[in-house]
């Protein structure tokens, strides 16, 4: 899936990008957290992400 944008406010979208998650990235989702949050594969890093912000980013197949 590819990462085409995030409807976030910028001091977490910069912390987002800090982590791989930008315009244009390749990610793919593994599991679920017990939260309803992600982990998410960005590369070789995994990374969990809370279901809140999860709904603010919007994916394309790729």
């Amino acid at each position: 899936m590819l990462v085409a944008s995030a409807d976030v406010e910028p001091g977490l979208a910069r912390r987002l990008a800090e982590l791989g998650i930008r315009g244009g990235e390749v990610v793919t989702p593994l599991h679920r957290t017990s939260g309803g949050g992600r982990v998410l594969a960005v590369g070789d890093t995994r990374l969990a992400l809370a279901r809140s912000v999860l709904r603010r980013i919007e994916v394309a197949r790729s």
